[in-house]
Parts: structure tokens; sequence; C-alpha cells
């Protein structure tokens, strides 16, 4: 009873400090709407610019055909219009994609005259529209975008444009910057300042009479990538999605510095090369990243764009210490496991509680999974996504490892969780245990990992040592897997759509349940999930293991049985 109520206190700490850093962070920051944008522009300059960034995003030349027809769709949503911006958008996600600006790629790669009318009719939309309140389209990570997205597009935006248009366009490019500068403040710290710094230096290296803002930015930028960018080359967020948008963010800008003859900060030179081999590592058989603390579909054409840049091309890391993540390969099998604690406090608005979960692929075909989090209505998911039980690992009396913020400035940040996680691995055996339940339920979790040197078995034992405690152990299952129950109820096969089966078989009970898999990129999908419960007085521990069919061998073709004649 002691211990819950110093665990309670300590966890009431923590969040009343990260709320005080919150609300200081907002009254540091400006207000940014209509009205400041009306006395910004008394004063504002119309700079000349000077390069034009790459976008190695890839583009689409169907969405360009699309956006040219007035057809707008973005988070799943679709608007016929001519301007959108005076549409009712129908979400804040679809209303955030189109403020953006992103889709301008389609347009640019498009590059013929219809593309480069309707670009600049849709800037035209949005620069009449300022005088509306669009708070979206001021959020500080969406002036980013936008910020990024004009400037390389400008070549196709000012290609044939008059000169009432070029200096609208390069004022407004003016406006943005000195908004997204102001609001630099107001930033928690994490991947956003990134982003928002990245805009910064890009259009400091873009934009002519900019060499102060320059020099500042880029070197926060430098700080912000030493403080973010572990030695393992993973995101202190503990979040592999960041890498990838980061590394493509970053190539671009690597090559505007000796453009404009301008030394960059060493940490933007070498962040990539420390990023680029975690890619690899947190990359599985089907090309997907592992989803882990608020990963979500992944973007293969961007993981694919991302790696012909990576001039290592070394072998793919075996261990990531500092992330706390662990790789098991043999074979076509793939096991990726987090064995590491939750991020700091700060950098933990995204993180999940999935302390000792994995992910598991065989071939080109994942088959053990966490839920993840959706690209779209993230919001509505986030609180379900992050909970122990959406990650296939035990659930201690159906309450997760990690316990975060409810409300305030601080809303989503851990204020508790495993504050010791050990793993020792031997070759492709890995041990781990965290003490995630101890001070709430006095339990300690241990998983036991054991992948054969073909890849072709996956042995596990999960252990709760401690008080009794009931308990839920869970391997959520990729919706292309199809679950087939035995008759003991000791063992599922599961069928892959490739032909390969596999077997779970276990000493305990094992239940086929529904599940949802979030992170995958035509939505939000029905899966299934495999179940074992028990309490830990009476089975402290299930033994388990994952095994792969052979294939039959197909019937040798008989020789045609002899017609009778008619």
């Amino acid at each position: 009873m002691v211990a819950r109520t110093l665990g309670w206190i300590a966890e009431r700490i923590v969040a009343g400090r990260l709320a005080a850093v919150g609300y200081y962070r907002r009254a540091r920051g400006w207000p940014v709407g209509a009205g400041m944008m009306r006395i910004w522009r008394g004063r504002s300059q119309t700079p000349r610019i000077l390069l034009v960034p790459q976008e190695l995003r890839t583009a689409d030349p169907v969405r360009a055909d699309e956006i040219i027809a007035g057809l707008h769709v973005f988070a799943g949503r679709t608007i016929q219009a001519a301007d959108p911006f005076a549409a009712t958008p129908p979400s804040e996600d679809w209303q955030e994609a189109l403020a953006g600006f992103g889709w301008l790629r389609h347009l640019r790669a498009a590059g013929s005259p219809e593309a480069a009318a309707a670009a600049r009719t849709l800037v035209e939309a949005w620069l009449a529209a300022q005088g509306r309140e669009h708070r979206s389209g001021w959020q500080p990570l969406v002036t980013a975008e936008r910020l990024r997205a004009w400037l390389a597009a400008s070549g196709l935006l000012l290609a044939g444009a008059d000169e009432m248009f070029y200096r609208r366009f390069a004022r407004s490019l003016w406006w943005q910057l000195r908004v997204l500068d102001a609001q630099y403040a107001t930033l928690a710290p994490g991947a956003p300042r990134l982003s928002v710094l990245i805009a910064l230096v890009t259009a400091g290296l873009c934009l002519e009479g900019e060499d102060k803002l320059l020099k500042w930015a880029s070197q926060r930028l430098g700080e912000e990538l030493e403080r973010q960018i572990l030695p393992d080359g993973g995101h202190v967020s503990r979040d592999p999605g960041v890498l990838v948008g980061l590394v493509l963010d970053l190539l671009p800008l690597r090559q505007l510095f000796p453009a404009r003859n301008v030394t960059p900060p060493a940490a933007i030179l070498t962040a990539v090369d420390r990023m680029m081999p975690m890619i690899r590592f947190f990359r599985l058989g089907d090309g997907t990243i592992a989803r882990f603390n608020g990963m979500g579909p992944t973007g293969i054409d961007l993981v694919t764009t991302a790696l012909v840049y990576d001039e290592s091309r070394g072998s793919v890391p075996r261990s990531a210490p500092h992330s706390g993540f662990e790789r098991l390969e043999a074979g076509a099998t793939v096991l990726i496991a987090d064995v590491g604690a939750p991020p700091p406090a700060r950098y933990s608005a995204g993180a999940h509680a999935g302390t000792l979960s994995f992910e598991l692929s065989t071939g080109r075909q994942l088959l053990v999974m966490n839920c993840g989090m959706p690209a779209v209505n993230r919001a509505s998911w986030r609180r379900e996504a992050r909970k122990t039980a959406a990650h296939s690992t035990v659930t201690v009396a159906d309450r997760s490892s990690s316990r975060f913020v409810d409300k305030g400035p601080a809303e989503g940040a851990v204020m508790s969780g495993p504050g010791r996680v050990a793993a020792e691995r031997h070759d492709l055996t890995l041990a781990a245990s965290h003490d995630g339940y101890r001070q709430r339920l006095g339990v300690t979790v241990h998983r036991v990992l054991s992948l054969a040197a073909e890849g072709e078995r996956l042995d596990g034992e999960d252990t709760l040592e401690g008080a009794d405690q009931p308990y839920t152990l869970r391997f959520h299952l990729h919706p292309s897997v199809q679950p087939v129950p035995t008759e003991q109820a000791r063992s599922v096969l599961l069928l892959l759509p490739t032909g390969e089966a596999w077997v779970f078989a276990t000493e305990a009970g094992v239940a086929i349940e529904e599940s949802i898999a979030l992170a995958m990129p035509e939505g939000p999908r029905r899966t299934a999930q495999l179940v074992i419960e028990g309490r830990s007085g009476e089975m402290p521990s299930v033994r388990w293991t994952l095994r792969r069919l052979d294939r039959p061998q197909p019937p040798l073709p008989r020789d045609p049985e002899p017609e009778l004649p008619l």
C-alpha cells in the first residue's frame, strides 16, 4: 500500500512538472492568425528565390490529374471543388493535408502547363483564404511543410507567372517564415522541433537576405540533432518512423549548403549516416518498418528512396543498445523486439506501453505484429493503440506497463513505466525483463526468445515473478494470416497467403480472438490474435513455440488412365 501511494505521488509530480513546462512554452509563443499577418503585412519584404530544393518523396501522376480536375483526396476523404480552401473540410486531417501543400509534388512531377496553372490557382486560393480564420493551416508542422513544399515547387509555380503573382508568392514566403520563426518557442521537445528547424534552414538557404536566420537555425538544428539522434542512430522518442522522414528532409538540405558556399554544422552531415543503418535495422521481411511507439503504415516507396542514398550499404545491425531494440535474424525469419525503457518524459508524447513486445516476419510475409497507429484519425485511436494490450507481449491485470498523462499541456507524456529493463543476448537467444508492474502490482515480467539457426522455429517463455496476479499473453497476427484451431486447443495452425504454414503450440490453452491492425496502408483492418490467460500464482511461466511446417510435396503426375471406347 505504501509503495502504491509513493508511486501515485511520483506520477503526480512528473505530470505537474511536464504541465508547468508546457504552460511556459505557451506563454513564450506569439499568437498566430489573420490579425498577426495583417500587422506584418505592412513591413513585408519580397525576397528573391536563390535555390530550389530537391523533393525526394515520390510523386503520382494520377494524383496530379485528380488535382487538376478539382478532385481533392486527402486523409481518406474526398471533396470536389475548384477552391477547396472555401469548402467545408470533412475532417481536420483532410484540412491539414490540404494546407500543408505536400501534394504540390504531384503537380511538379507532371510538369505540364495544366499542372502549373492548377498549382498557381490553388496557391492563389490559399493566399485569398489568409484573411479568413484557418487555424489548422497555421499549426507549426503544417506551416513547415507548406514552406518547404512551396520552395520545392517554386520552379513550376513561377514559370510563366506574371509579376503580380511572383510578388504575392514571395511576400507570403517571407510572412510564413516569420510565423514559423515565432512558433518555434512554443514547440515541445522532439521531432516537431527538427521539422520546423529543417524548414527554417531550407528557407534561409533558398531565400535572399536570411543570413542571420540561417546562422541561428543551422546552429539550433545541429544541437537538436545531437540531442535527439542517439549514438546507434535511433531517435530519442523510440519511434522508428521518425527516421525515414528525417532522412528524406535532411538529404536535400545537405545539398543546399555547398550550393550557397555555406559550411553546415557537422551534426547535419553525420546524422544521416547514423540513421541509415537503423532504417535497415527496423525493416522486416515484407519491407515495412516495425510498429513500435507510434509507427504507422510504412510508405514502402519512401523507405526505398531513403535507402538508395545509403552510401555505406553495410550489414544490418544486430543490436541497438541505445534505442533499446534487438534484431534476431536467421534464414528468412526476422524478429525485432522492444527491450528498452520508455523515452524521457519530455520526448514521450507518442510512446507506447509495448515493452518486451516483438514483431516477426517470414520471407516477405509478416506473421506476428503490434497493432501500430493508423495514418488518419490518430487521435481517436491513440488511447487504445498505446495500451500494452495492443502489443504482442504480456499484460498484467488488464493494465498497461506504462501510464500516461491524460490531460493538460503535457497530455500523452509517460508519467510512470518500466524503470529498469534488462536485456541479455547470446547469439540468437534473447532474455529480457522489465519492472513496469513492480510498484503497482508487485510483478516483474521476464521474456526469453530463442530463434533456431535456420529460422524455422521460435521458442519463447514468459514468466511473471512476484505477487499472484492475472495476466494475458497476446500475439497479434497480420490480417492475411488465417488461424485454424485444433482439437486440443493447445495449438493453432497459421496459414499464410504464400502457401506457407506455421504452428503455434503451448502447454497452456490458447484461444483465438478478434483484434485490429491499425497500421495498414488501406486503414484499420480486422485481424486475429492468439491469447493465453492465467494467474501468476498458479501458472507463473508459459512456454510456447512458433514452428514452420514442412511444405508438402506436390503429388507426382500420374499416367492418364486409358479411355474406354465409346
